[in-house]
């Protein structure tokens, strides 16, 4: 359809859009500003069912608090592994994917379907084979040393564990994104390039990673946004421990308002994440739609 076509039936589009709008609003951008960001500057435990207005007090404290601080350090060391692997592997999949594969609707279903489970399932899943299964396939390996390892008890290998869940349920939506991507490039372009010399590694960094600028903007917006919204699967697998090293800021967040009841402070602790994930995703928006102009 030509772009007349579309400027004339502009007010017919822009209304199927309202009520997703209206339920946007009510769900998300309602209760932020007129619940959280107001809630901030007040002390407010709700078991007492008392507000203090303080201020900026809650902001202030912050910068003092160490688990804040801890939990902040981690969610974005969190964050830059899970987003890079998850792109990379996903990238990946859907690359081989995209040539013929055999039952390649199956195939593709697979690498899909950890998407479709609920992050709890997910932890309790890896729990298990972290626990179970891995002990005993490198027992049977005369991997002894290998078997013996405490996975949830060091900082470091619980952090391994919840990388692991992560991408294994985050890379399968990324995929089917990339794979779409991939389907849209033309098929001219690719077979010119390969004409002139452009074939195997080259092909994918010259022509087709700069043809997924687009999906490439996309996956990286979403996965940065989950990654610092990262809540069931440390919640589930570690709780935060071990000595609370594994706590990502919406666990953090989690245990003020409702194991301490200290809303206010909690809520100062949402608003900063707000701005945080707005920071980073708009420098990474502005970053790559500039790669996207330059196509």
């Amino acid at each position: 359809m030509s772009s007349a076509f579309y400027k004339k039936n502009t007010r017919f589009y822009l209304a199927l859009l309202i009520p997703a709008f209206c339920l946007y609003c009510l769900a998300l951008i309602g209760p932020l500003f007129f619940g959280t960001v107001p809630s901030s500057f007040y002390d407010w435990n709700i078991i007492k069912a008392k507000r203090n207005f303080t201020g900026f007090e809650n902001f202030a404290e912050l910068i003092h608090d160490k688990q804040f601080l801890t939990s902040l350090f981690f969610t974005l060391k969190l964050g830059v592994v899970t987003v890079t692997l998850n792109n990379i592997i996903a990238f990946a999949i859907s690359y081989f994917l995209n040539e013929n594969v055999f039952a390649k609707g199956f195939t593709r279903s697979m690498f899909f379907m950890p998407n479709t489970i609920g992050g709890i399932m997910v932890a309790f899943i890896w729990c298990f084979l972290f626990t179970n299964v891995l002990p005993k396939i490198f027992s049977a390996a005369g991997l002894e040393s290998m078997a013996s390892i405490s996975w949830f008890g060091s900082g470091s290998m619980a952090f391994i564990t919840i990388v692991a869940a992560a991408v294994w349920t985050g890379s399968g939506f990324l995929m089917v994104l990339y794979l779409a991507g991939l389907q849209n490039i033309s098929a001219d372009i690719l077979e010119a390039g390969e004409i002139d010399g452009c074939t195997g590694f080259k092909k994918v960094i010259l022509l087709q990673l700069p043809l997924l600028m687009p999906t490439i903007t996309i996956n990286l917006f979403v996965s940065i946004a989950g990654a610092f919204k990262s809540f069931d699967i440390p919640y589930a697998m570690t709780g935060g421990g071990p000595a609370g090293v594994t706590n990502t800021i919406a666990l953090n967040i989690y245990k003020d308002a409702f194991s301490t009841y200290n809303m206010g402070y909690a809520c100062a602790k949402s608003v900063v994440l707000f701005f945080i994930v707005m920071a980073i995703t708009c420098i990474q928006l502005r970053f790559t739609r500039k790669k996207e102009v330059q196509l």
